[in-house]
């Protein structure tokens, strides 16, 4: 089941897509306070994936900035 989760979650560049679509949905006048606040909760649900996929990947960049090299799944130059 966790792989099934892993390989539903977008990418952080699909995340802040998909939240500037919210966002010019949000934006057009015609819509209703109902779909407006359901728009706002499916924003902030992005938001708080991407400040998680951040704090992972900032996690990973100081685990490889403190060891030099990273614990797994790392990429090579």
């Amino acid at each position: 089941m966790s792989a099934k989760k892993k390989s539903e979650t977008p990418s952080l560049e699909e995340a802040f897509s998909q939240m500037e679509e919210i966002i010019e949905k949000m934006e057009s006048q015609d819509i209703s306070l109902d779909e407006s606040f359901a728009l706002y909760q499916q924003g902030m649900e992005k938001l708080k994936s991407c400040n998680e996929m951040l704090d992972t990947v900032e996690k990973k960049m100081q685990i490889l900035n403190a060891e030099g090299e990273p614990e797994e799944d790392g990429y090579q130059s």
